[in-house]
């Protein structure tokens, strides 16, 4: 067991008719024979949106990109770059948008609001040199100002927050100054309930003191306003620890990987849980003039209770890691922000590239340079779940008090895989008619598998009293439980 978010001795959790998820030790008081795993998403390797307009020949997919779902339609929002001769960005980025009702096929409407290459034909929606975007809706917005997106914009290398009515008209709405550390990253923003506050992650420098340049590295990290403009309580949530530096040894003081951004969101299908998607970008191997290798991008999984602490789940493994060689993703993958629910999935979008950050491109591409929208598909509640072997294993979870009638889990286990649940009193003692004599083994693949023992499903009237689950596994993955009602 990696991780260490306990209760208090004696403390009962409230958990109500919430939705519970396995991302840490909150639920496992004692335990045996389980592990925590990491669950990357699912990739078929195509490609969802790419530069295929005539006014994009040339031009590439930036990875400051978005995505919202608004009644059933999927809205994108993609950066559109331009490199000139010889590769090297030009600051005239712009936001293009392009919208799906199936999220697989995206069309790119006329739109009609910004001149590019001398015509007006075409899907742009923020022109210039705002440096991509970040697009999210405020729930504390006037209509005019509902739509609201961050970016550094060149080449003045200034924070500006612009706003929309409709996501497609944009106007200056702020300038904002989050203090020193930098912000050159694809920043989020979102109101946090938890705090009532609006929070903002992006880019903090390190800049240890007496070091050169050489030795600078990026972190992550978080800040709070009430009115988008101001920013304080910063903290770092996210940077090359030691492990992190223990993987490679480098040519410089730089730590073998730091983290260029996360994609930090509150997961609103469960209670108190934050999902961090780290953008870490490696660079241990000493290379020609082109500076240190590979310089690449995966992305890893942290995750928290309160969006403040994060801790790294399980053995570390990338949470999205580079594609194969010669295919679009090989040397980027960037997840973009806000996973999209579609049934009982989460679709994860991400640009991906096979050129590198010091722009090399992937040999086994012969000189092609590929960029697109990529789509990871999920379980949903996915990210992390508590696993047993073939063998088995068990675990007591603290005492718990909660709402409803019936619990259900999000449970696979293999065909010959099975679970049982027994539920106890504070003190350890089998209640009667639900001990493991009477739980009935459960076997299947469900995200809201119903639990039973014996001839009954209804919990009802143990949920004024405190309760603990003792859950026996055997070849099988648990991502969640919630105490529910019958509708």
């Amino acid at each position: 067991m990696q991780f260490a978010v306990k209760t208090r001795a004696g403390e009962v959790i409230d958990v109500g008719d919430r939705k519970q998820l396995f991302i840490d030790d909150r639920f496992i008081e004692s335990s045996s024979d389980v592990v925590f795993t990491v669950n990357p998403p699912r990739r078929d390797g195509n490609i969802v949106l790419q530069m295929d307009q005539p006014g994009e020949k040339g031009r590439f997919v930036g990875v400051y990109s978005s995505v919202l779902q608004e009644n059933g339609v999927m809205r994108l929002w993609y950066d559109f770059r331009s490199p000139t001769p010889d590769g090297v960005y030009e600051f005239e980025d712009r936001v293009a948008y392009a919208e799906s009702k199936d999220g697989v096929h995206f069309v790119k409407p006329v739109l009609g609001l910004h001149a590019v290459d001398g015509t007006t034909a075409n899907n742009i929606v923020m022109s210039g040199t705002i440096g991509g975007c970040s697009i999210w809706i405020d729930p504390h917005a006037s209509s005019q100002h509902r739509y609201k997106n961050q970016a550094k914009v060149y080449p003045a290398n200034k924070f500006r927050m612009h706003s929309s009515p409709d996501g497609l008209r944009w106007n200056l709405y702020a300038k904002i100054d989050p203090g020193r550390g930098g912000f050159d990253t694809q920043s989020i923003v979102f109101w946090d309930p938890s705090v009532e506050r609006y929070v903002l992650y992006t880019r903090r420098w390190v800049q240890p003191s007496g070091q050169p340049k050489a030795a600078w590295y990026r972190t992550v990290r978080r800040l709070e306003s009430d009115n988008l403009v101001d920013w304080e309580n910063e903290s770092v949530v996210m940077e090359a620890d030691a492990t992190d530096s223990a993987t490679h040894d480098t040519s410089t003081p730089q730590p073998p990987v730091d983290y260029y951004g996360a994609n930090v969101f509150r997961y609103e299908e469960a209670e108190d849980v934050y999902i961090m998607l780290a953008q870490a970008f490696w660079h241990w191997q000493q290379r020609d003039a082109k500076g240190l290798g590979p310089s690449t991008f995966d992305v890893r999984l942290a995750v928290s209770r309160d969006g403040k602490s994060f801790q790294r789940t399980a053995g570390r493994e990338p949470f999205m890691a580079t594609g194969k060689a010669g295919t679009f993703d090989s040397r980027f993958v960037w997840a973009m922000p806000q996973p999209i629910r579609r049934g009982d999935e989460l679709w994860i979008y991400y640009v991906g590239s096979n050129q590198d950050h010091d722009r090399v491109i992937d040999p086994a591409a012969n000189g092609k340079h590929l960029t697109g929208i990529g789509r990871a598909v999920l379980r949903l509640d996915g990210f992390v779940s508590l696993d047993a072997g073939y063998e088995g294993g068990d675990f007591t979870t603290p005492p718990m008090r909660f709402a409803g009638n019936r619990l259900e889990l999000n449970v696979a286990t293999s065909g010959g895989g099975s679970m049982r649940v027994e539920l106890l009193d504070e003190d350890y003692h089998p209640l009667p008619g639900y001990s493991g004599k009477d739980a009935i083994r459960l076997y299947g693949n469900s995200v809201r598998f119903p639990v039973r023992w014996r001839d009954t499903s209804d919990v009802s009237s143990l949920s004024k009293q405190p309760v603990r689950l003792r859950v026996r596994m055997q070849d099988c993955k648990l991502y969640a439980f919630q105490f529910t009602s019958d509708d």
